[in-house]
C-alpha cells in the first residue's frame, strides 16, 4: 500500500546506494523531502536511524529569545520590522569581520528581501530547526561595490515597495536617506546582501549596476545561527530606522 511518509536526508549527497555508515552529517545542511511509494521494512530501519539523529541535532538549543519577533509587527508609519531588523543586523555584523579580513574593508549598509524571511521567532528558547524555519533558503551573503546613484535609486525603491525589506547602516525618514557613517569621499560604497537579489530577485535589478561583487561563501542561515550562539539572548523591535510619510 502506497502512502506519503517523511524522510528526513542529510543535503543532497546522501544516497541509499551508498555507504551510510561512513557518511558525516555533522557539517551538512539539512532538508526534508517527501518519498511517495512502497514501505521498505529494510530502507526505512536504515533511514530511521539518521533520522533520529539528524532530528536530535534539530533540537538542540543555540540561544534565547527575549520576545516573539515577526516580519509582520510593521505599519505604514514605522515601515520595518522587529525580525527584519534583526535579521539586517545581524547580517552586518557577522559580514563585516568577514569583508574586512578578507578584502580590507568594512561594509556600509545591508539591503535583506522582506519574501525570504519565512517564519518568526518566538520568545524563548532557539533551537536549530528555528533558524531553517526562519531562513530556509540556500542564499549567501554577497557585498557589492554600489556608486551613490545606486544607493538612491534603492532608497526610491524601498519607499515604494509595499513590503519592508529589511535595512541597516542607514535610515529612511520621510523620503530622505539618512547615512549612519561619514559618506565615502570617492563615491562609493560596500552593500551586503545575497545572492538571491544580486541575480534581480524581487525586482532589485538596480543591484546590477555594482561594479564589483565579492563573494564571502557565508550563508544568512550561517550568519543567524553564529550570531545567535555567541549572542544567547537575542532582543529586537521596530524602530526608527524606516519612517514614512502618512
Amino acid at each position: 500500500m502506497n502512502k506519503f511518509y517523511q524522510i528526513l536526508f542529510i543535503g543532497s549527497a546522501l544516497s541509499l546506494g551508498g555507504c551510510l555508515s561512513n557518511y558525516n552529517y555533522n557539517n551538512v545542511d539539512y532538508s526534508r523531502i517527501d518519498i511517495i511509494g512502497p514501505e521498505d521494512s529494510t530502507v526505512n530501519n536504515i533511514i530511521n536511524v539518521y533520522r533520529d539523529s539528524i532530528d536530535f541535532k534539530l533540537d538542540n538549543v543555540i540561544g534565547f529569545s527575549k520576545g516573539l519577533y515577526t516580519k509582520d509587527d510593521y505599519s505604514k508609519t514605522k515601515f520595518n520590522s522587529s525580525l527584519g531588523n534583526l535579521i539586517a543586523d545581524i547580517i552586518f555584523k557577522q559580514a563585516d569581520s568577514i569583508f574586512y579580513k578578507s578584502f580590507g574593508n568594512n561594509i556600509d549598509f545591508v539591503l535583506q528581501n522582506h519574501g525570504g524571511i519565512r517564519s518568526s521567532l518566538f520568545e524563548g528558547e532557539i533551537k536549530l530547526t528555528d533558524a531553517y524555519k526562519i531562513l530556509p533558503f540556500e542564499n549567501e551573503i554577497v557585498v557589492l561595490e554600489i556608486s551613490k546613484e545606486v544607493f538612491d535609486e534603492m532608497v526610491l525603491f524601498l519607499i515604494n515597495e509595499k513590503f519592508p525589506h529589511p535595512i541597516s547602516g542607514f535610515s529612511i525618514m520621510n523620503d530622505k536617506a539618512l547615512i549612519n557613517k561619514e559618506s565615502s569621499s570617492n563615491n562609493k560604497f560596500f552593500l551586503a546582501t545575497n545572492d538571491y537579489l544580486l541575480s534581480g530577485g524581487d525586482n532589485m535589478f538596480f543591484l546590477e549596476k555594482n561594479s564589483n561583487v565579492y563573494q564571502l561563501g557565508y550563508s544568512l542561515r550561517d550568519a543567524f545561527i553564529d550570531y545567535t550562539i555567541n549572542k544567547e539572548n537575542l532582543d529586537s523591535r521596530v524602530d526608527n530606522r524606516f519612517i514614512r510619510n502618512e
